[in-house]
């Protein structure tokens, strides 16, 4: 596995990021605002795919529940084998953790080519979503 410290999110792990961000609901109104502080430390290399991680200033509110993982978006992009990936964001601790972009089957692509971004059931799912939370939910540290 190949790390890179004080990596710039690409353009792919910024749109995915914004997808699994994007809602009009508290939990994920929270996870945006400890984005927009967060640094990201590292990118590790999987071969199928990526960790990007970041650390999240500890002024910034956390969430409850604690430890919840985001990951109903998916991509397509030229260059796979079979076309499409997925992301997942993880929450641990209350924060943003890392970001995992992964392909469905192969290795991931020396040369990426366009993508495209969509949700697991053609649009977001906040329904799910709040049933996920429901009973966990709430700002820490208000």
């Amino acid at each position: 596995m190949e790390t890179v410290v004080d990596p710039e999110p690409t353009a792919l792990e910024r749109a995915l990021l914004d997808a699994l961000l994007a809602g009009d609901h508290p939990f994920l109104a929270a996870l945006r605002l400890q984005y927009s502080a967060a640094v990201p430390v590292s990118r590790e290399s999987s071969g199928a795919g990526f960790f990007l991680s970041f650390a999240v200033p500890p002024h910034i509110p956390r969430v409850t529940p604690p430890g919840f993982t985001v990951s109903d978006v998916f991509f397509d992009l030229g260059g796979l084998p079979d076309g499409g990936g997925g992301a997942a964001l993880f929450v641990r601790d209350g924060a943003i953790a890392f970001l995992e972009i992964y392909t469905m089957v192969g290795a991931w692509p020396r040369e990426e080519g366009e993508w495209s971004i969509h949700y697991l059931h053609g649009t977001r799912d906040l329904d799910q979503l709040s049933r996920e939370l429901r009973g966990h939910f709430d700002i820490a540290n208000r």
